[in-house]
């Protein structure tokens, strides 16, 4: 079977390159079946599936020229690494679904919003719509399965709302500092945070796959993959290509003087 696929990379008309000398690793040192491809030249071994996808990462980037919605600092507690996450085509797919979405939810949930205060005993406002102000012949155990009911609709409005958010004034930002790194991804304050060790990382690479959606069309999601001894941390999916490589490259980069 090894021999097989062996045979088949030999076939490809585009062979992989290396990373570090740009030159073409022959067939002959590919071993499909591990995942290997050996650079006879520097001495080192690859992924062979990160460098047939392009995931492979160049860290060999000019950290004092960095791309336009990108920045590198160092100061004297380490460095920090970091990209906006706009995109105003994104900003405006997400807002004008989000709008779509939450338009048709909120219906419901004025619905169930009236009937909680109605068994309550508490009065409606007077600027609440006509449509609801008479939710009496609502039953309470109706009222709380609608409630279960509206639950998933309306976190799924929330996410849409906050990726949008994200799409206008988010960003992703990396800090070394002390052999320890943080990622943050979010807005202002707000936002998630994934603590590693640099010690412990041992590659930086851009997961490219492809993926199919519900009508069957294909599509591709990349993201930055750190790969630790204890799990891989993934992050940048809102990224613009060409920022994701600069961030993936320039960890990389910074990782390896750790």
């Amino acid at each position: 079977m090894t021999q097989v696929f062996e045979k088949m990379v030999s076939a490809l008309s585009v062979k992989p390159m290396c990373p570090h000398c740009k030159k073409v690793i022959p067939s002959e040192d590919i071993n499909v079946a591990n995942d290997i491809a050996f650079c006879r030249n520097c001495d080192l071994s690859h992924s062979l599936s990160a460098l047939s996808s392009g995931a492979i990462v160049d860290e060999n980037v000019d950290l004092s020229r960095p791309p336009e919605g990108t920045w590198f600092q160092r100061d004297l507690d380490g460095m920090v690494l970091g990209a906006t996450n706009r995109s105003f085509g994104q900003a405006f797919g997400l807002l004008f679904f989000a709008l779509f979405w939450n338009g048709i939810v909120s219906v419901f949930v004025m619905l169930a919003v009236a009937s909680t205060l109605h068994h309550l005993g508490v009065a409606l406002p007077g600027w609440f719509p006509a449509p609801f102000s008479k939710p009496g012949n609502i039953p309470v155990v109706m009222t709380l399965f609608l409630w279960l009911f509206l639950t998933p609709f309306i976190a799924i409005g929330l996410f849409m709302f906050s990726a949008f958010l994200n799409c206008l004034a988010g960003r992703t930002e990396i800090r070394l500092s002390g052999g320890q790194g943080i990622i943050f991804s979010g807005v202002g304050p707000l936002g998630f945070r994934n603590r590693f060790a640099a010690a412990d990382v041992r590659d930086v690479r851009i997961d490219d796959r492809p993926w199919r959606n519900s009508n069957g069309r294909s599509r591709r999601s990349a993201q930055i993959l750190i790969d630790t001894e204890h799990k891989p941390i993934t992050f940048g999916s809102m990224l613009a290509p060409e920022r994701r490589r600069f961030l993936a490259g320039a960890l990389k980069k910074e990782l390896a003087r750790h």
